[in-house]
Parts: C-alpha cells; sequence; structure tokens
C-alpha cells in the first residue's frame, strides 16, 4: 500500500495567510497540517509516501516535513484539478493499492479502516456527516457502498460529505486517465468513482465519526486549532518566572528554548520553541509560533505564527490569525497605522 497526498493547491479562500505559502503547511497547534497528514498515513501502516506539489509550494512542504520521515516529492506543473495530480503521481504508485489524501484535510480517526475495508472492492471513499453538506461533495450510500456523487447539491440528497480520503486499487488510474475536464477545466478524482460505477465497479464507503476539518476558512482554521490544543499533554519548559499557569480548561504546554515571565496562561495553549512572552495574558486556544515576541497583549482564541511580533497592542485580540513575521502594536501620536496585504480582513 502506497500513500500520496495532493498539496499542490493555493487555498484561495485562507488568503492572505496563504498567499505565500501552501496551505498544507499552516501549523495547526504548533504542527503543519502536512505533517499531520503524513502522520495519519503513517499511523496507518502507509510508509511508502508521496507528496505532490507545485513548483511555487515544494520548498516550504518540504520545509515543514523535515522531521516527517523519508517522502517521494513530486512537481504538478499545472494546476488541473486532482485526477490531473494523481496522474502525475502514476510512476510512483506503478501497480500497488494506494491511498489518496488531500493534503489539507485533518482527521482525529484512524485511517487504518479506510484500508481494511479495500480487499474485495475497487475502492473506498470516507465519509462524515456534516450539518452543511451542500458546501462539499455528498456521498449516496446504499448497504455501505457508493450509489453516486453529488459534488455541492443545493438540495443534498444526504448528509454524508466526502471528506478527501479515498483508497483505491491500481485499475481505477485506469478510469482517471479517461476523464474528461469538468466544467472547471479540471481532471477530478472523484469523477473517476462515478465512471468506476458506471463500469460495474464497487466502492466501499468508511464513515468517519471523529473530528474532521478541511481547513478551508480562517473560521475553520481557528476551530481546528482549538481542537488540536485541547488534545494536547501538558509540559512545562522552564524558564517560566512570576507565572500564573490554569489548565482547568485544557494544557498549557511551553516548548524547550521559550521563556515566559509575569504571565498569566490559559490551557488549552501551545507556546512553540524560542518564543518570549512577557507580561501578557493568553488563553485560552492560543498558539504562539516558534520565536514569536509576546508582550504585554491579551489574546484569546488566536493563532499566531512564528517570527512575529505583538507588543503592547491598543486591545485585547481575539479570533485572529497573524501569519508569520507580522508586527501588531500599539497606535502611534499620529493615529493607527496599517499595512493590509491583498484579500485581508480586518475588523476594529
Amino acid at each position: 500500500m502506497k500513500g500520496l497526498i495532493l498539496a499542490a493547491g493555493r487555498g484561495s479562500r485562507l488568503l492572505p495567510i496563504s498567499a505565500n505559502r501552501p496551505k498544507p503547511a499552516l501549523p495547526v497547534a504548533g504542527v503543519p497540517i502536512l505533517a499531520r497528514a503524513v502522520h495519519a498515513l503513517r499511523s496507518a501502516g502507509v510508509h511508502q509516501i508521496a507528496v505532490v506539489t507545485s513548483a511555487a509550494s515544494e520548498a516550504d512542504l518540504r520545509d515543514v516535513t523535515q522531521d516527517s520521515g523519508p517522502l517521494t516529492f513530486i512537481r504538478q506543473d499545472e494546476a488541473l484539478g486532482t485526477g490531473h495530480a494523481v496522474l502525475a503521481a502514476r510512476g510512483f504508485l506503478g501497480d500497488s493499492p494506494a491511498v489518496l489524501y488531500l493534503g489539507d484535510n485533518l482527521f482525529e480517526d484512524s485511517l487504518k479502516p479506510l484500508l481494511d475495508a479495500l480487499p474485495g472492492a475497487q475502492a473506498v471513499i470516507g465519509v462524515k456527516r456534516v450539518r452543511n453538506p451542500q458546501a462539499y461533495g455528498v456521498a449516496v450510500v446504499e448497504g455501505g457502498l457508493l450509489v453516486r456523487l453529488e459534488e455541492k447539491p443545493r438540495r443534498p440528497p444526504s448528509d454524508l460529505a466526502a471528506c478527501g480520503v479515498f483508497a483505491f486499487q491500481p485499475q481505477v488510474l485506469d478510469h482517471v486517465a479517461a476523464l474528461l475536464p469538468s466544467e472547471r477545466g479540471e481532471i477530478e478524482f472523484p469523477q473517476a468513482l462515478t465512471r468506476l460505477l458506471e463500469h460495474g465497479g464497487q466502492v466501499r464507503v468508511v464513515e468517519f465519526s471523529g473530528f474532521w476539518s478541511d481547513a478551508g476558512t480562517p473560521a475553520d482554521l481557528l476551530t481546528a486549532n482549538a481542537h488540536y490544543l485541547s488534545r494536547l499533554v501538558g509540559r512545562v519548559s522552564p524558564p517560566v518566572y512570576d507565572t500564573r499557569i490554569t489548565e482547568a480548561g485544557g494544557p498549557v504546554v511551553i516548548e524547550s528554548g521559550a521563556a515566559v515571565r509575569g504571565s498569566d496562561l490559559i490551557g488549552p495553549l501551545w507556546i512553540g520553541p524560542h518564543a518570549r512572552v512577557n507580561n501578557a495574558r493568553l488563553g485560552p486556544f492560543v498558539s504562539i509560533g516558534a520565536h514569536a515576541r509576546i508582550e504585554g497583549a491579551t489574546l484569546g482564541n488566536v493563532l499566531v505564527d512564528e517570527f512575529t511580533r505583538i507588543l503592547s497592542p491598543g486591545g485585547p485580540i481575539t479570533r485572529a490569525i497573524i501569519g508569520r513575521h507580522a508586527l501588531v502594536t500599539a497606535p502611534t501620536d499620529t493615529g493607527p497605522q496599517l499595512v493590509i496585504g491583498d484579500g485581508s480582513i480586518m475588523r476594529c
């Protein structure tokens, strides 16, 4: 069994956070989304793993998976859809069955049931019950088998969303290769399952019950960050001075090399390596990236990325995502000063 993670997409709904790096490189509770995907596959027993990247994303994706073990990186030269990305990896996949993992997804459940369901079928699709199925590809299922897929239907025939993970036999690649571009001009892998069904094939369905997210929007990313923060195991690496730590609502993690002084820390909370926190109130549901510097700030439900500085802002910051190398501080005597990139959101 081989694993294939698709990570060449831009993540346009997360702009501007995803403007300068791919969405799977973004951190969730201190761990890049792609690293979580690799871990999920390895935990299910899949050890030969390839990552499909674009020319623009490859360097970032290599960087965030340095500690994830051996990986093969495959270039998708044009953004022509998930099916096109799978065909770009056909040489890697060969005649092996495979697990396809859309690289911006996060799963709490083990993926092993998906692998276990493949023998005797041509493919397996993972699904999850959701409250807004019209926002997803929707599966119609009978007796544990896929009947059809509908893409973002106005009137969903079920509440089972296709959640971005599949297992398939090597013959499915022939169905992918036979696909024509969709209305969006893309070769879309789920359509290969539709074609497989039309030719008498069998697609089993595995329903996941635990947390799942495609981290598609800023709100989704904050929800995922909060979820994984609450699953941490608390640990505090000194130095920590004159600081109150409250873990009644969740764990507090202070990584090695970080320094905290004169602060109030409320879990769940993660402070990354070599971060500096001074006279701050952090939490709950806050993650502070490596080498960040936080002084005189109150943060709640905030994801702060690496090398960012938050220095005595004018008020509390809540429900925010702050990217790398950003500066947030108090207004000057002349009033607020803003540098806001394309696609930014500001509510003040």
